[in-house]
């Protein structure tokens, strides 16, 4: 009998049997490719991809903790990777929500306030303890020398370094903030120093006297901001605002890896779980939050002029991921509300935190 040739692939030289490569699995052709089959290839991807696509959204949203049970325990092939169904989620939402928002006028409207405020008033405690471990420092020093020269005619303490007040700066426009200075400060933001000048003044104090380092980031900040006027401090104020918006699908990209070590913690002693495993459900979780307020937002709502679609979102939001968890790991009703709530605290914390590095980031990076 004549054997039949052995055909190799194309793309990687593999020796195949049948119409697709065991090896990369592109399609073997011993011919010229024509147009019909070009069109007939990209069809059947697109109806492969619309097709995966259906068979993850429906389970994700109805059917919580069934698509990351089923992709821990091997059966992926069918359905979206988790990384790239997160990242097509994420950009949808975010595109959606800048196009239909303004998040400059809707954060400065709603919270009557602006960003150049929070910043300040978050970082206040940090400036106050480090003026206060100055102040300390300084008083200590001098009552060591104090001690020292005690007896010899003509000498008086050192003076100790001025204490924390409270001062009321103006930021924007018809608005101020009461924020934590000290009286040097005041006087340095009244007489416009700039920060090239305030940097030589300290330069040229005493180590027992200067600024410590926050407290000197802080100052020679609002005193740029002092120099450029209220339109300068406007436009400040946008930027911040702007760049803080924007970092948020950032800043939530990087908190997946948090929420998925809550879980760990959480489930120690669950050994057949691995990091990875919460991992998948954290990107299945926020995918399927993102999907969720997409369709009932920015479609449902929009098209019936409504917003009951989103109120009943945000309640499946709150119920989907105890009933994940539930089906996930498998154990008591009341081991899983217990964990839910715990983990709902620690990463609400984690947010608040994160909002704060953010600002923060935002006003001295722009």
């Amino acid at each position: 009998m004549e054997e039949e040739p052995i055909h190799e692939c194309k793309n990687c030289s593999t020796a195949i049997e049948g119409p697709f490569c065991h090896f990369c699995g592109q399609r073997y052709h011993d011919h010229k490719e024509s147009f019909g089959e070009l069109v007939y290839e990209f069809i059947s991807d697109f109806l492969h991809f619309d097709s995966r696509f259906f068979k993850t959204i429906l389970p994700l949203i109805f059917l919580p903790g069934k698509l990351t049970r089923s992709y821990n325990e091997g059966r992926q092939r069918s359905q979206f990777h988790p990384i790239r169904l997160y990242l097509f989620s994420s950009f949808v939402y975010f595109f959606l929500f800048f196009y239909f928002n303004n998040p400059t006028q809707t954060f400065n409207t709603a919270n009557n306030a602006n960003p150049a405020a929070f910043i300040i008033d978050s970082v206040n405690s940090s400036i106050r303890k480090d003026s206060l471990n100055q102040a300390q420092k300084a008083s200590a020093d001098s009552s060591f020398r104090n001690r020292s020269i005690a007896g010899k005619p003509g000498t008086r303490p050192v003076a100790e370094k001025k204490a924390i007040s409270v001062a009321k700066y103006p930021i924007a426009r018809n608005s101020t903030t009461s924020i934590t200075l000290t009286s040097n400060l005041d006087s340095l933001l009244l007489k416009k120093v700039s920060p090239e000048e305030y940097t030589r003044q300290q330069k040229a104090l005493s180590n027992d006297r200067k600024a410590g380092f926050f407290e000197r980031l802080i100052t020679m900040r609002l005193l740029k901001i002092n120099l450029e006027g209220t339109g300068g401090k406007e436009e400040f104020v946008k930027k911040v605002t702007e760049t803080f918006f924007h970092n948020i699908p950032k800043m939530l990209f990087f908190l997946l890896p948090v929420f998925a070590l809550f879980l760990k913690i959480l489930y120690i002693r669950r050994k057949q779980f691995y990091y990875v495993d919460h991992a998948i459900l954290s990107l299945h979780y926020f995918s399927f939050i993102f999907l969720l307020l997409v369709i009932s937002h920015f479609i449902l709502d929009k098209i019936f002029g409504t917003e009951f679609f989103t109120r009943v979102a945000g309640i499946w939001i709150m119920l989907y991921l105890p009933l994940a968890m539930k089906k996930l790991y498998a154990q008591s009703w009341s081991k899983t509300i217990v964990k839910f709530i715990v983990l709902s605290f620690l990463f609400i914390f984690s947010v608040f935190i994160g909002l704060i590095v953010n600002m923060a980031w935002a006003a001295f990076m722009i």
